[in-house]
């Protein structure tokens, strides 16, 4: 697949940010039948017979719902309609919130009702799996395939696996995520029929999907220009972000920050900076990037189209709020320690 080229104009408006341009491989995974031996989205791993499967043992979130009373939704009801500013709490009303959440307890993220049903308390709470959970595949990545794949130690093939529940981390809420790198020339005797588990979010639940990987060239986050060029970039009226960092599933280039502003990705063991590996993106692009960013082959698809969510949405999943999960990691140090951001 191939991205519509970047007007050279653009970049002749910004002197200076040409120099500052980087490699990505946009994977474009797109729904398809997968082998063992592919780069792909979904599909099966290359995993040596004689390796354990890897398993989750961390607590996982439960949602549960926790009955209210009727005199304290009452009382709740009544102090909202005291409200004279729409988003200002009235007076007393932050007393019953703290009410509302002191009854559903630790693990507290709000209160509603579903189709006119009661109105209930909601939390998370953290559960035991009864047995070490078997993790699922999301990606394997080649570097014949994919030429900004990092290589540490010279490992030519990345395997991603997550296991598909919600976890409080200490950087994110969301799937645990397991990295193996490898050497393809010394994979021998692969494991036939992995072991299977339940489900917890089926947004993480992959749908299988070829890939068909594309090299572009993006440039760094606006705060991480030099002030005068960033100065230029402000003082340009170019929707920056859209225009020069592309969306979807990559490896390689830039992080956009712009949900949270520039973030820290240093490595924890040797604190030097960390490589973008890959972005797994709830989205191939959206409004405000299809124009940009969408595949020539894809641009006849007009946006009421229903074949529009193969290219939009291929994988089927979603991270965060339809966000992007990122992760960043040090080739350097020794068994490759890896960090995770979403955004």
């Amino acid at each position: 697949m191939k991205t519509p080229p970047l007007p050279p104009e653009t970049l002749d408006r910004l002197p200076g940010l040409a120099d500052l341009g980087r490699t990505a491989t946009r994977l474009h995974p797109r729904p398809g039948e997968v082998g063992v031996r592919d780069s792909h989205v979904g599909g099966p791993l290359r995993w040596p017979a004689d390796e354990p499967w890897p398993t989750c043992a961390d607590p996982y979130q439960v949602h549960e719902e926790v009955p209210l009373p009727a005199e304290l939704v009452e009382r709740m009801r009544a102090a909202e309609a005291r409200r004279t500013v729409s988003h200002q709490l009235a007076d007393g009303e932050r007393e019953v919130h703290d009410e509302i959440a002191d009854l559903v307890g630790a693990g507290f993220t709000g209160w509603g009702s579903r189709d006119g049903g009661p109105t209930v308390g909601h939390r998370y709470v953290s559960r035991p799996h009864p047995t070490p959970h078997p993790m699922l595949p999301v990606a394997q990545l080649r570097a014949g395939d994919i030429p900004d794949l990092p290589r540490p130690g010279g490992a030519d093939l990345l395997q991603v696996l997550w296991c598909p529940y919600e976890h409080q981390q200490e950087s994110l809420w969301g799937p645990t995520v397991r990295l193996h790198w490898r050497r393809e020339s010394e994979l021998t005797g692969i494991l036939a029929d992995p072991p299977t588990g339940e489900i917890g979010n089926e947004v993480y639940r992959p749908r299988p999907c070829r890939l068909h990987p594309e090299q572009v060239v993006e440039y760094p986050f606006p705060q991480e220009l030099p002030d005068d060029l960033r100065e230029r970039v402000e003082a340009s009226g170019v929707n920056y972000v859209s225009t020069f960092m592309a969306p979807g599933w990559k490896v390689g280039g830039y992080a956009n920050w712009s949900l949270t502003d520039l973030g820290t990705t240093l490595c924890p063991n040797c604190a030097g900076p960390t490589t973008l590996a890959l972005v797994i993106d709830s989205k191939e692009y959206d409004g405000g990037t299809r124009d940009r960013w969408r595949p020539v082959e894809e641009q006849h698809l007009e946006w009421a189209d229903p074949r529009r969510f193969d290219s939009q949405e291929p994988t089927g999943i979603q991270v965060g709020r339809w966000g992007a999960l990122r992760i960043f990691v040090c080739p350097r140090c020794p068994d490759t320690p890896y960090l995770l951001d979403l955004q």
